[in-house]
């Protein structure tokens, strides 16, 4: 897949660069931006865990991941000959005004940043889930894709303070470390799955503002209930790490609303016991995005995707994971025309804003022009 092909871009680089001089190795060795392994100490104390097997975290269902060389390479070639995977121009956001994320009493409200980084503002609370404001998802600029817009919606220093930063996993695009730097004196704490506050402490973060959690956990945030669920994926930051950290979905329960957000995630049974738990819920923001026939198991097409809104029993579905980078191997707006299209035919109510517009959730959040046509 293309995060992994951008990683073993990332060690041939090295290599060669070893070879020449060193210069490179040391760069992946030490770089901040890869965060920090794992220590034995934090083995031996995620051994509790049911997700947790030998050396690492495991899905609850078989999950193979071909990560062969034949496999990267024909990835590779397709990212080069396969039409349409960007826009032809730069998207065009909804710029935001500041005052409405700093005037939030009795709102309900979401702002998508596209991909999967969006602020939700609940019971006079604002989270923010997976940022990624830099312009590539990537440990280096030259390693990936550009945004597709040229500006944010709102620059990160124009945020209100933040209550949560709640990370979904460990990968470049969800867990971004030029972006946490940039926010860590507006974040009051974070929320992570098991395994990845390693990579917020080695970033100078104190330990007392960080909570690592498993899968069906919960915290109180005052008057929200945050859990964080299953998911079918996998974790890691260099090859030599992979499923070091867990991965997931979080679950939102406040007063008025039921929000889920996926994380990024394969189809598979724990939807179901998701909805059994918390359903129905107001609106599920699923992972509808980079998906291909080479990595099925760990993203889903929309069809999938609208399988997993009716096991969640979820009212209004909102696909994410798309609209942002090119990480995969479809047609950029794919993921939108799709959901659209099965959305309609199955009288299943959905969402899809324009990068910045602000929703209110309390209100019916029908977002009904498709933007993405222009691009």
């Amino acid at each position: 897949m293309i995060k992994t092909i951008v990683l073993s871009l990332v060690a041939i680089t090295c290599t060669l660069a070893l070879a020449a001089g060193g210069g490179g190795y040391y760069w992946y060795s030490n770089a901040d931006v890869f965060g920090a392994p794992m220590t034995a100490s934090q083995q031996q104390a995620y051994r509790h865990s049911k997700n947790f097997l030998d050396t690492q975290f495991v899905n609850t269902v078989e999950t193979n991941l071909d990560q062969s060389f034949g496999l990267m390479m024909s990835s590779l070639w397709d990212y080069i000959t396969v039409q349409d995977l960007a826009p032809e121009r730069n998207i065009d956001v909804v710029k935001v005004d500041v005052s409405q994320v700093n005037t939030m009493i009795n709102k309900t409200q979401l702002l998508w940043f596209g991909h999967s980084s969006f602020l939700l503002q609940t019971a006079n609370q604002t989270l923010l889930f997976d940022p990624i404001f830099s312009d590539t998802a990537a440990p280096h600029p030259t390693l990936g894709s550009k945004r597709y817009s040229k500006n944010l919606p709102i620059e990160p220093a124009q945020l209100p303070p933040i209550d949560a930063v709640i990370i979904s996993h460990d990968h470049y695009d969800h867990l971004d470390y030029p972006s946490i730097m940039k926010l860590d004196a507006k974040v009051k704490h974070y929320y992570v799955p098991l395994g990845v506050g390693q990579h917020l402490l080695h970033w100078g973060i104190a330990p007392e503002r960080i909570s690592e959690m498993d899968w069906w956990q919960a915290k109180d945030l005052n008057n929200i209930k945050l859990t964080l669920t299953p998911a079918r994926h996998f974790s890691g930051r260099r090859l030599s790490n992979s499923n070091s950290t867990l991965w997931g979905g979080w679950m939102v329960e406040a007063p008025e609303q039921r929000i889920f957000f996926s994380g990024d995630s394969g189809y598979g049974p724990h939807f179901k016991e998701i909805g059994q738990r918390f359903g129905p819920i107001d609106i599920a923001l699923l992972d509808t995005g980079q998906y291909n026939f080479r990595w099925q198991a760990i993203h889903m097409v929309p069809k999938q995707s609208l399988q997993a809104a009716k096991d969640l029993g979820a009212r209004i579905v909102m696909p994410v994971h798309w609209g942002a980078f090119t990480l995969s191997l479809h047609p950029w707006d794919e993921p939108a025309e799709q959901t659209k299209l099965l959305a309609q035919q199955q009288n299943q109510a959905f969402v899809i804003p324009r990068i910045g517009e602000l929703m209110q959730l309390l209100h019916e959040p029908i977002v009904r022009n498709s933007w993405w046509q222009k691009y």
